[in-house]
């Protein structure tokens, strides 16, 4: 009796370990995608920002309002990155190694 438990115990534990790892691949390709995201944000609300201080444009009402939009949504997804990304802590300790923080 105790060796069909000890087999069906090692069978489910390597599933679970099969099924772990499976996981884990996923969540970092997620991972990588969401910074591929949030870089491509970034990157567009720099360039609004551009735009809207180039002299022919400057003081437009329309821009201003889209810059400040894209900022909004840039906060907005850094905090998301701070809940959901495992390298974002990583980094932001690093920055404060770095500065002597």
């Amino acid at each position: 009796m105790i060796e069909i438990l000890l087999g069906v115990s090692t069978l489910v534990n390597i599933f679970l370990i099969w099924y772990v790892i499976k996981l884990v691949r996923r969540f970092l390709n997620v991972s990588e995608e969401l910074e591929g995201h949030f870089s491509s944000l970034e990157e567009y609300s720099e360039h609004v920002e551009v735009v809207y201080n180039l002299e022919r444009f400057y003081g437009d009402s329309t821009l201003e309002n889209l810059m400040r939009h894209s900022k909004t949504v840039a906060g907005q997804a850094e905090n998301f990155r701070a809940i959901y990304d495992i390298n974002y802590e990583l980094q932001d300790d690093e920055d404060h190694e770095e500065y002597g923080e």
